[in-house]
């Protein structure tokens, strides 16, 4: 199989032949990231005066006289000071200085619903700006057509953007208190990323997939229960979802916390696939129910054994990864998580985890009675059961 055949065939249950990988250094998945609008002029508008860009990495950022002023800011001094950011959203965000992650929601920037109409007048991307799609086009242009090509928007997914503006408390809170504004505010960031999937079939990049990026839980649960998440999410996760497909895309769902009470509202949208950081948050035990039915993406648990295991555990949890998220006829893939740094992952259990992969990754090798062999009831994060006896 080459790359793309065996992502799809793993998402399918159709036998892959390999474990498929997401690796942004090498793997069947190919990103192609979406950027940010080089348009987009942070901390120019009223009211933005001492709000820097809020984006990882190189932008060429056209600054604002207040910016110009100060020596603290020259180059990129400023982002290592404490300060806020402003993303496109318009959601503000707190620097301590020095950060090697994005940082943290800051204060609410959509304080009350009646300035709603006014906010996304003055924040709404325009996700028909060509400039957004320059950079993975000329990816796209070093890469043959046999990996399976998955576009990354610069932007969280709905629950995520909307908790921004309003804070996190208040967000929950609209559920009760707000629910239809806060369905028009989640369908409004729905609609983005619809018509960022549309621009990129319009500008060439003709993606395989979408990595849908949209934390649901924290450490012991999801942030809502089923009934919930069905009642005020539909409307925006389904629709994103549904012109997927009708695109001909898969989307492919990073989520964080302990979400496995939502798989059964997700697999009825039709969600392709869901990936998990830190798989044993939700726990292999209740995350069950559900091979076979949707595929996972997983990285060795990020907060346990990846950081903290020795190079023999994170070898050895591949194959329990492989057997309790995925089948004998596919549904798992491995996913590398992206910045490594920012955990302080030891180089050598980066090594230990494609070491596993070879050993349990790929299909044909894996003796036929391993998938029957009693897997662990109770388990400990802490803690890597050993292998089935050959």
């Amino acid at each position: 199989m080459n790359a793309k055949e065996r992502v799809k065939a793993a998402i399918r249950f159709n036998n892959p032949d390999k474990v498929p990988v997401f690796n942004l250094i090498a793997g069947d998945v190919y990103p192609l990231p979406i950027t940010y609008s080089k348009n987009w002029k942070p901390g120019w508008n009223e009211g933005e005066e001492g709000l820097f860009p809020h984006i990882r990495g190189v932008f060429d950022w056209e600054r604002p006289n207040w910016a110009n002023k100060n020596p603290e800011f020259e180059g990129n001094k400023w982002r290592k000071i404490p300060h806020e950011e402003i993303d496109e959203w318009g959601c503000i965000w707190n620097m301590k200085g020095n950060d090697q992650n994005m940082g943290h929601p800051g204060r609410t920037s959509l304080l009350d619903w009646e300035y709603y109409e006014d906010y996304i007048e003055k924040y709404t991307p325009n996700a028909d700006d060509k400039t957004r799609f320059e950079f993975a086009l000329k990816l796209k242009n070093n890469v043959s057509e046999d990996h399976y090509l998955m576009i990354i928007l610069p932007t969280f997914g709905p629950s995520q953007v909307v908790a921004a503006m309003r804070g996190f408390n208040t967000y929950l809170l609209d559920h009760r208190n707000h629910p239809q504004e806060l369905k028009q505010a989640l369908e409004l960031v729905a609609d983005y990323h619809v018509k960022l999937m549309k621009a990129s079939f319009k500008y060439g990049l003709n993606p395989d997939g979408i990595m849908l990026v949209d934390d649901l839980g924290e450490q012991k649960g999801p942030f809502f229960g089923p009934k919930m998440f069905k009642k005020h999410y539909e409307s925006s996760y389904k629709y994103i979802i549904d012109e997927a497909h009708a695109l001909g895309m898969e989307v492919h769902h990073h989520c964080c916390g302990k979400i496995d009470s939502l798989l059964p509202v997700l697999i009825e949208w039709g969600l392709d696939a869901i990936e998990l950081d830190s798989p044993r948050m939700s726990g292999y035990s209740d995350l069950n129910p559900y091979r076979g039915k949707i595929m996972f993406w997983a990285c060795v648990n990020i907060q346990s054994i990846y950081t903290l295991g020795t190079p023999e555990e994170v070898e050895r949890e591949v194959w329990h990864m492989v057997r309790n998220l995925g089948t004998k006829n596919g549904g798992f893939g491995a996913f590398f998580y992206p910045t490594p740094n920012d955990l302080r992952v030891p180089q050598k259990n980066i090594k230990a985890f494609r070491r596993g992969l070879e050993k349990y990754g790929d299909y044909s090798k894996i003796p036929s009675h391993w998938w029957d062999y009693p897997t662990t009831e109770v388990w400990n994060d802490f803690e890597v059961p050993p292998l089935p006896p050959l």
